[in-house]
């Protein structure tokens, strides 16, 4: 660091090199190369699906190979007679660099599992060999570059088997293989070790004298047990597990425990060595399928469950886990079969005996199936494989999200702003930094006391804008099916409005308008109506001039996604437009082909799903740069951050609500001032709006802490790194 000032000895500022953009006032982290960021948290973000197969790749499973630092899939590959095929990939950012196919089955297999024995540095896969009597069959695979070759094939059962599923233990340095027989309605594990490139096999052990599919298996190498989860056909369907001890080249187990009492299907199973819990997800039939995860404590030969967290409120299918040891947590990829249908992963954090689970993140649209998961430690990635019904065996690679902040790398706050790659000036520990006044911060936000009566003119007000001063403002409801005008004598103060007597009636068009909006200059303005899910465009021949509306017989239709839409904003300087679903309880981003036209816009597949949080999202907002963005409903606003601005499909809820129902008895419509300093809900029980300051600046003599997103809190965050005090309301003294 070079220190600026006439003192080196005291240490006040330096100049650095940013990497990425350095607003002024925000706290800093010095990177291992030597650069300086500002202090944020990366959301959870998936890659687009990549084909790595054009057949379609049944009974895709994937695997981590630590010694060569590859991914290798496995499957049976549906373009080529459902052959056993196996391709090695290399991670780099959100891509995958894949070799060529390797058959290592001539034949069709099925129920293909894959797992990496770190003692032999071989990669072991588990199938049925369909045209062998079905037969349990396991085979050795050597990485080598981005291929793979194979030793003999070995069977491990020499009756019909199902449900095979592989996993290794450290500790014996065996690889352990569950698995069911329908003929004689029984289920085995079997103990396999490598040598080479061939596989030998212990006898087989009976874990349950029913049949059992789902089969999750793991091992905790904390307490160097295996655990199986499994569905139990002989007791009602039941999720139960058993905890089995290798020895040699055999296994025992404990106790059976039962872990749901419902229809217990499309089990996972891994092991989090951060809190030495193992994690089972499951569809829960005696919850409406589910989604659901269980924590399982491991004592002896026994384990012990708490309860289950659900983590998809909707039929799902494929659910499987892996952990990501860097970020110490749980990472459920899942199918999720409700409408808009799609795979989606989702991350958990165990505490105790229980867990809980950050919002989905969707990375496919369509109907697929045989999801499944590796985490690769080289990369830092999370990579699911899966087929598309109908089409190719595709992979998305998922990045989990974390704050950059840690207790020893907080350097101080920037004082000047900075693009990528350029120098700025950091005050450090004794430093007195400006802190400029903080907005569109709900968590703080205060109500104003100030309110406008709408009832003398609309008796269920939906929506409301401003013209680009703040002396205007503009009501929409369809009670008088109109946009009104009111005149504020302060900008953006709601007390100081009126109604001015303009109006414009858009019943030929809609009888239910619920929002409007207006371009960049005031020159086109949208309403969006309910009758028709349509939005229509109206011009002015003078900017925000109401008197001067005229319809241009343009419309757009939103009826395709939306089924009772309710407001609408725009983004991205104009070049996206966002509509807000109550039917579908979803907020849908469009494209527009020209900036601020709403009639231009094309649906880009892309949507979010607030219900973890908000089932009725009356409408929409964001902030000035599209990094956060604001849902309102049910007298509630929540708060969502976006990695990439305005894009809805990197959107992670931020745990950040503020609640208006001391003064609000039905909010509808949420809006902001330029700055974000002000913020108003449309009440329609109430026929009000309601002001809120949103504002935030230091109080003297206060300590302050740096939280993981960047901003000053009062309270420590984890990890608790001190930021300075107050001395004032916008200048803080670093560290001191």
């Amino acid at each position: 660091m070079r220190i600026i000032g006439n003192d080196p000895s005291v240490p006040r500022q330096t100049q650095e090199v940013a990497s990425g953009t350095l607003p002024n006032g925000k706290p800093v982290v010095v990177n291992a190369d030597g650069t300086v960021s500002v202090v944020e948290t990366i959301s959870d973000s998936a890659s687009t699906g990549v084909a790595f197969n054009s057949g379609g790749a049944d009974f895709s499973n994937i695997t981590f190979d630590s010694n060569s630092n590859k991914v290798v899939v496995a499957y049976a590959d549906a373009g080529n007679s459902s052959y056993g095929t196996a391709i090695v990939g290399t991670v780099s950012g959100t891509s995958i660099t894949f070799g060529s196919e390797v058959v290592f089955k001539a034949a069709t297999v099925s129920y293909v599992d894959l797992t990496f024995d770190s003692n032999s540095n071989k990669v072991v896969i588990a199938y049925r060999d369909n045209t062998n009597s079905g037969r349990g069959t396991a085979i050795v695979g050597t990485v080598s570059g981005d291929s793979i070759s194979f030793g003999s094939a070995v069977v491990f059962e020499t009756s019909e088997a199902y449900y095979e599923t592989i996993t290794f233990d450290s500790n014996s340095n065996k690889v352990v293989i569950a698995y069911n027989i329908p003929s004689s309605t029984e289920s085995k594990a079997v103990v396999g070790t490598v040598s080479g490139t061939s596989i030998s096999f212990g006898t087989p052990v009976q874990f349950n004298s029913s049949d059992t599919d789902g089969h999750g298996l793991v091992f905790d190498t904390s307490n160097n047990k295996i655990v199986i989860a499994y569905r139990d056909d002989g007791d009602s369907n039941k999720g139960k597990a058993k905890v089995g001890t290798v020895s040699g080249t055999s296994i025992s187990f404990g106790s059976e425990a039962e872990f749901n009492s419902g229809n217990t299907r499309k089990i996972g199973a891994t092991f989090d060595s951060n809190s030495n819990k193992v994690v089972i997800v499951y569809r829960d039939g005696g919850n409406s399928n589910y989604g659901t995860a269980i924590v399982g404590t491991i004592s002896g030969t026994s384990i012990s469950f708490g309860s289950g967290v659900v983590y998809d409120s909707s039929y799902v299918n494929d659910n499987q886990c892996v952990f990501n040891s860097s970020a110490n947590k749980v990472i459920v990829s899942y199918y999720d079969t409700a409408s808009p249908t799609g795979g989606k992963i989702i991350v958990g954090t165990i505490s105790g005996t229980s867990i809980s689970f950050d919002t989905a993140v969707t990375f496919e649209s369509s109907s697929i199936s045989y999801v499944n998961s590796a985490y690769d430690s080289s990369a830092d990635r999370v990579v699911v494989v899966y087929s598309q019904s109908g089409g190719n065996g595709e992979y998305t690679v998922f990045i989990t999200g974390s704050a950059n902040i840690t207790s020893e790398n907080y350097i101080g706050i920037s004082r000047s702003g900075a693009v990528s790659s350029a120098g700025a000036i950091i005050d450090t520990q004794g430093a007195i930094a400006d802190i400029p006044v903080s907005n569109y911060n709900i968590a703080s936000a205060s109500y104003d006391n100030k309110t406008l009566d709408v009832s003398g003119q609309e008796g269920s007000p939906r929506g409301m804008t401003f013209n680009s001063d703040g002396t205007n403002l503009f009501v929409v409801g369809p009670n008088s099916d109109n946009v009104l005008k009111y005149t504020c004598t302060s900008a953006y103060d709601i007390s100081t409005a009126s109604y001015s007597g303009t109006s414009f009636s858009f019943a030929s068009q809609d009888t239910q308008p619920h929002d409007i909006v207006f371009n960049n200059d005031g020159t086109k303005l949208y309403m969006m109506g309910l009758t028709n899910d349509t939005i229509f465009r109206y011009s002015l021949s003078s900017a925000y001039n109401i008197s001067t509306l005229s319809y241009d017989s343009v419309s757009f239709s939103v009826g395709s996604q939306a089924t009772s839409p309710r407001g609408l904003t725009f983004g991205s300087n104009g070049n996206k437009l966002y509509v807000s679903d109550e039917g579908n309880d979803r907020i849908y981003e469009y494209n527009l082909s020209t900036a601020y036209d709403a009639t231009s816009a094309s649906y880009n597949s892309v949507n979010f799903d607030p219900t973890s949080e908000e089932s009725n999202p009356s409408n929409v907002a964001f902030n000035s740069d599209g990094t956060k963005m604001f849902i309102a409903g049910n007298n509630t606003v929540y708060q969502y951050s976006l990695s990439t601005a305005f894009d809805l499909s990197t959107v992670s809820y931020d745990s950040i609500s503020f609640n208006v129902s001391s003064q609000v008895i039905d909010s509808y419509d949420i809006h902001f001032n330029p700055d974000g300093s002000k913020m108003y809900i449309v009440d329609i029980d109430n026929t009000a709006l309601f002001q809120y300051s949103t504002s935030v600046s230091l109080t003297p003599a206060q300590s302050y802490f740096v939280q993981t997103d960047g901003t000053l809190g009062t309270t420590a965050a984890d990890p608790s790194v001190f930021a300075g005090t107050a001395v004032s309301a916008t200048k803080l003294i670093v560290k001191g």
